[in-house]
Formats: C-alpha cells, structure tokens, sequence
C-alpha cells in the first residue's frame, strides 16, 4: 500500500511539473510564432512582456493545471500494473484530456471569437498536440522519478 501511494504521489509530481513545462513551452513557442508572424521586434517585445503571459495565465493555466494534474494520478495509479504502461498511457490520456478540456470545455466557459486566444487554444489540432505533449512530459517525469523505487 505504501509504495503505491508513493507512486500515486509522484505521478501527482510529474503532472505538476509537466504543467510547468507545458506553459513554458507555450510561452516560448507563442513567442516565437509572434516573431515570425509580425518580423518586427518591438511588437514581439510587447506581446512577450504583457499579453502572452496574461493569457497563459488567465486561459490556460486552470485548464494545463487539470489536465496535467489528472494525466500524472492516472500515471501512479497504471504504474502498478507494469513498468512501460507509463509513456504509452501518459501520451493516449493527455491527447483526449486536450481535447476534452480545451476544444469542448474552454470554449463552453469562454465564449471564442474570430483569431482571439480561446479561438487559437480551442483548435482541435492544437489542443491535442498540447495535451499529447503534456501527457508525454509527465509520462517521462514520472518514468524518470520512479527509477527508484
């Protein structure tokens, strides 16, 4: 009982941690889809320094926060059952928590218009790649972490 609480909570760790990556990696591509967009670099100074973060922040820090969450309790609990379910599971759970999350339940919450954020976030295509790259780097913070135990 102990070692599968231990693996529930570093799932829980690995999710946590994979929210963190994802919304860096967010950040940091949006940046740089700015600056190929516009080519011009106060614009892409300004988006980097007040609206792209705000957005993160506001849109989809809850939902990244959720999905992540979820993707890394499923991870501890799967482990039990064998040693490479992990990646598999982490990459099937986090490509339809992104689209159930971002395509279906963030547009019910924020109303999307045309080329707005929630617009951009709630594409199908994007939303799937993001959660499919969240359940990914879970999967391989958790695979990473339970080397040991």
């Amino acid at each position: 009982m102990q070692l599968h609480l231990q693996k529930i909570l570093l799932g829980l760790l690995a999710g946590f941690l994979s929210a963190l990556t994802g919304l860096l990696l967010a950040y940091v591509v949006g940046v740089i889809v700015t600056a190929i967009k516009t080519r011009e670099v106060l614009t892409t100074l300004l988006v980097a320094g007040s609206f792209l973060p705000l957005m993160l922040i506001f849109v989809l820090l809850i939902p990244t926060l959720l999905m992540s969450i979820t993707i890394g309790l499923v991870l501890g609990v799967v482990s039990r059952f064998g040693r490479r379910l992990p990646i598999p599971i982490g990459i099937v759970v986090g490509l339809i928590l992104g689209e159930i999350m971002l395509s279906v339940i963030l547009p019910a919450i924020v109303s999307p218009q045309p080329d707005d954020f929630t617009s951009i976030v709630s594409n199908y295509r994007l939303s799937g790649i993001y959660g499919l790259l969240l359940g990914t780097i879970a999967a391989l913070f958790f695979r990473w972490m339970s080397r040991g135990t």
